[in-house]
């Protein structure tokens, strides 16, 4: 099994529109690990998949 690890930066204003919950919600749908966080920037998405 082959790990793939990618940082997403997501720039402008996501405060008040649930960003954050849409982006947890589409990983726990398709299994993916990792974190959202919001930044001084907008958001930041660190996500890891498994490849077979």
């Amino acid at each position: 099994m082959h790990q793939k690890t990618y940082h997403i930066q997501i720039k402008g204003r996501v405060q008040g529109v649930g960003f954050r919950p849409f982006v947890f919600n589409l990983a726990k749908q398709f299994t993916l690990d990792g974190y959202v966080t919001n930044n001084e920037n907008g958001v930041e998405i660190c996500v890891t998949t498994s490849q077979e």
